[in-house]
């Protein structure tokens, strides 16, 4: 097994335990949620969404093309979804990096059309030109975390919270833990786990109304208003870092906590009603794109006390994001799944 946190002459670290990139990967998979039972109150085919999830994490490892992927799916999807199915761009077609070739795509029962189609109807932040908005700009998205200088202290999820006002059950920052050794000699994993933002996303691949797209910015983002509720993407993600909105809120604790409005995406969607998006939708990390877009780094990143998250643009050579991303320690988590994330760990 191979050290992830060692010093140069190979001992461990103080306080920081000698953890296997394998056990990392396990401690990811303990936390994705069991497909069927997540499936279990939702009246969409749990078959169905199984077989197109497992699909879907063969698309992006290689072992599936796109268009196998929707012509195997195609006429179940479309019987299961009707006109919310066929009435949207086709999941699998993205102008930029089509995951299925037009031909393909004129065959199938959903309408031919680009995920830019998509985008661009997203909601835009108040007062922007046409061309801004939501992944406008030219930077590809990343974030490093370095391991060696996580405490574990959650002020990372609870910023994420608070930022971006998420209701109970629902936390887009997750600090995994595991404890290793026996009291006083006791040391602790602290993986933290936003969406990795995947650069082949199972989520996008197996979402039937094209509601979660990912956009050139490298950020995966999805549309409330297209979304069904579904989850089959939950069960899509090889990383468990997606989740369904009950319309639960922090009443009992916050007065009014459900008159607060998500800042997400920067659209102002009023006091939460049942019915009412994104209640019924799935969400997720974002890397802050509202904050992104007015030159901030995400809450994340800027309330880290350890200093350990890093953000910025992978395909700036000159960032330091890129030279981390590309240093000797860095790691992807769940590297063979062939999601390719844009989310790097330094060991």
């Amino acid at each position: 097994m191979v050290a992830m946190s060692t010093a140069d002459d190979g001992d461990t670290l103080p306080g920081i335990p000698n953890v296997g990139k394998a056990d990392l990967d396990a401690m990811v998979e303990n936390e994705r949620p069991d497909p069927r039972d997540e499936l279990a109150d939702v009246e969409a085919d749990t078959d169905l969404g199984v077989a197109m999830a497992e699909d879907a994490q063969r698309v992006a490892r290689g072992e599936l093309s796109g268009d196998e992927y929707w012509e195997k799916h195609d006429e179940a999807a479309a019987a299961e979804f009707g006109e919310a199915y066929r009435e949207t761009p086709n999941p699998a077609v993205d102008a930029g990096d089509q995951t299925v070739s037009t031909e393909t795509a004129e065959s199938l029962s959903c309408a031919v059309g680009s995920m830019d189609t998509v985008s661009t109807e997203s909601a835009q932040v108040e007062g922007d030109e046409p061309e801004g908005g939501i992944g406008a700009g030219d930077q590809k998205w990343g974030m490093v975390i370095d391991l060696q200088k996580c405490v574990g202290c959650d002020s990372c999820t609870v910023a994420c919270k608070s930022e971006n006002r998420t209701p109970p059950g629902v936390s887009y920052n997750v600090v995994m833990e595991e404890e290793h050794g026996e009291f006083p000699n006791v040391t602790r994993t602290n993986v933290p786990r936003p969406c990795m933002q995947c650069d082949n996303p199972p989520c996008v691949q197996v979402c039937p109304v094209s509601a979660t797209y990912k956009m050139d910015d490298g950020v995966v983002n999805i549309d409330y208003d297209r979304c069904i509720g579904c989850r089959y993407c939950n069960i899509a993600c090889p990383y468990g870092a997606r989740y369904f909105d009950f319309g639960e809120n922090y009443d009992d604790e916050v007065d009014e906590a459900g008159e607060i409005t998500s800042p997400e995406y920067g659209v102002d969607r009023g006091p939460r009603e049942e019915g009412k998006s994104p209640i019924g939708n799935i969400r997720k990390c974002s890397f802050c794109t509202h904050r992104l877009e007015r030159g901030e780094e995400p809450a994340c990143v800027e309330t880290c006390v350890g200093d350990a998250r890093n953000m910025g643009d992978l395909e700036n050579p000159d960032s330091d994001v890129a030279k981390m991303a590309d240093s000797s320690r860095a790691f992807q988590l769940k590297e063979d799944e062939g999601t390719d994330p844009n989310v790097y760990y330094l060991k």
